[in-house]
């Protein structure tokens, strides 16, 4: 057995995975493993390594992240800038009770129509159940003002301002009447009220709503923004992509004959980067960049600057050659290739294995040669 050394197989791109599985099982199979490194990742156990990156964003490649509105009548589950994954209840609304003994002296049935306006405050229109609702009122369409709500062009349901449909449900106005006369009105969605009927005497604890959840459709990384009129929860997909298409990574103490045989006849499988008949180990910049995603090397973490501090004048230039001096690609120089001013950021141009990559990063991130 050899001195263990970090070795890269060039595979087609897109098959890294399936590759990484069959070279765990060729070593699993000729009980070469302990002349393999192993590693943890995600909780399993392998000999090789797919390095792969999360980068998190407010779209995904089919649709745009995940959003929800959420009242405030209910309550946040999760915190923000936590990760959810599909189905985790993000909000919750606690059943509702009657706070001191009332009878109840109306029950109005009605459809409830709820307008998002462009600066995201809200409109309610509280529509008579005998009354038809346009069909081309939907959530999710955008209405403009002057727009009937229902099919008779009845004028006192007539959009105010343009926006979109957010809400579209039934619900029953009750209106209480309390031991001193007070009367108080609630409005209560069908699907979650108990069962209440005009000139029902209820009682203080008495069952007015049941319980609501909210559960997240989406996994990934759930931000809030407060408004007026309701919470906005969206959930920016996390995406994990491959930080180098095309390669698996292994340290091996493999004599030259046994590596060969290791990648022969592996579908997918082209060669050892360096040579095509002889492995070469990755030595340099290269073999750091792998020991950090593989967690065996620290990761290099610019000075952060005071928030008291003025923002720092832009220093560099499109096509100008810096250092990288944080994160996992720390010591590689590349090529600036886009400054984007307001987010203080740039990104630049790495070559690996012969390869660009493109690689995002703060100011403070790279230096000047």
């Amino acid at each position: 057995m050899r001195l263990k050394k970090w070795y890269a197989i060039q595979t087609y791109a897109g098959s890294e995975l399936k590759v990484k599985e069959d070279l765990n099982e060729r070593i699993r199979r000729r009980h070469w493993e302990d002349a393999v490194e192993r590693f943890t990742v995600d909780g399993e156990e392998t000999f090789f390594l797919v390095p792969v990156e999360e980068v998190i964003t407010s779209r995904s490649r089919r649709s745009a992240g995940v959003e929800y509105r959420v009242p405030y009548d209910y309550d946040l589950v999760v915190k923000p800038n936590e990760r959810v994954v599909r189905g985790d209840v993000i909000a919750r609304k606690p059943p509702r009770h009657l706070e001191a003994d009332a009878n109840v002296v109306k029950v109005e049935h009605l459809q409830r129509v709820i307008v998002e306006m462009t600066n995201r405050n809200e409109e309610v229109y509280l529509v008579p159940a005998d009354k038809r609702i346009r069909r081309d009122i939907r959530v999710g369409e955008k209405v403009r003002n002057g727009v009937p709500l229902t099919t008779d062009g009845d004028e006192r349901f007539v959009v105010k301002n343009r926006g979109t449909v957010v809400l579209k449900d039934k619900v029953r106005r009750v209106t209480f009447e309390y031991a001193d006369g007070r009367q108080k009105t609630r409005i209560i969605p069908e699907k979650y009220i108990a069962r209440i009927r005009e000139g029902m005497e209820l009682k203080k604890g008495d069952l007015l709503e049941n319980e609501d959840q909210i559960a997240s459709r989406a996994t990934g990384l759930l931000k809030v923004k407060e408004y007026k009129d309701k919470r906005v929860v969206t959930i920016q997909r996390i995406e994990k992509r491959r930080l180098f298409p095309g390669y698996v990574f292994g340290r091996l103490g493999l004599d030259e004959e046994e590596m060969m045989e290791l990648i022969d006849g592996v579908k997918g499988a082209v060669r050892y980067v360096g040579s095509r008949y002889t492995p070469m180990p990755i030595e340099g910049p290269e073999m750091k960049l792998i020991k950090r995603k593989a967690g065996l090397l620290a990761v290099p973490v610019a000075a952060a600057s005071s928030s008291s501090e003025p923002k720092v004048e832009v220093d560099f230039t499109v096509g100008e050659v810096v250092e990288i001096v944080e994160g996992p690609f720390a010591d590689f120089t590349g090529e600036i290739k886009e400054i984007d001013k307001d987010a203080e950021e740039v990104t630049v141009m790495v070559k690996i294995f012969g390869r660009e990559t493109p690689v995002r990063l703060g100011f403070d991130g790279i230096e000047k040669l």
